[in-house]
């Protein structure tokens, strides 16, 4: 008896299984993805400057300082310019402090850029791929204050330019500020 019921479990096991293999179901599925790509905010800085051989008191020397837009984002500019006495051996420049930076005058774009506290502010937004209007115009070491003590040193102009999205307000948070400075 137990093996007829062996056999007959055997044969339903079988007849399911084959049954299970006929049956054929139409089935699908299907996947979506969104990508999104986050913008850039990158920029470049540009220094010209003109004949800077044998510097004078009374000479005054073109400048030119911009700021060029290399990301894809529209964005708001800032440059913070340092001047400093010092001395340059190679390419190495080794800063005085005990040399004032007072008799020498630097000329700024005022149209195009406004100065609030230690940075000026480039006035509007900057597109992706374009450039600023000049920062800088000339810089003229005065007749008055340079005495010897400045013979042979090396007036630096350090220009150290910041951007940030000009979308949603980011200056605000990022800079700190209430509202654009001009």
């Amino acid at each position: 008896m137990k093996k007829k019921v062996l056999i007959g479990l055997a044969v339903f096991a079988a007849a399911a299984l084959l049954a299970a293999g006929v049956w054929a179901w139409f089935t699908a599925t299907a996947d979506t993805a969104g990508t999104f790509t986050a913008g850039t905010v990158a920029i470049a800085t540009e220094n010209t400057y003109g004949d800077v051989a044998n510097w004078n008191p009374g000479d005054t020397s073109e400048e030119e300082i911009t700021v060029k837009n290399t990301g894809s984002k529209d964005i708001y500019v800032r440059v913070e310019l340092t001047s400093e006495w010092g001395a340059l051996t190679g390419d190495d420049f080794a800063a005085d402090p005990s040399l004032a930076t007072s008799n020498v005058t630097l000329e700024c774009n005022t149209t195009d850029w406004v100065e609030s506290g230690v940075y000026y502010y480039y006035k509007g937004v900057l597109s992706a791929g374009a450039e600023t209007e000049n920062l800088l115009n000339e810089v003229t070491l005065a007749g008055s204050g340079t005495n010897n003590d400045y013979q042979g040193k090396t007036f630096r102009i350090t220009a150290e330019a910041e951007a940030v999205q000009a979308s949603h307000d980011a200056y605000k948070d990022m800079w700190n500020l209430s509202g654009p400075p001009w």
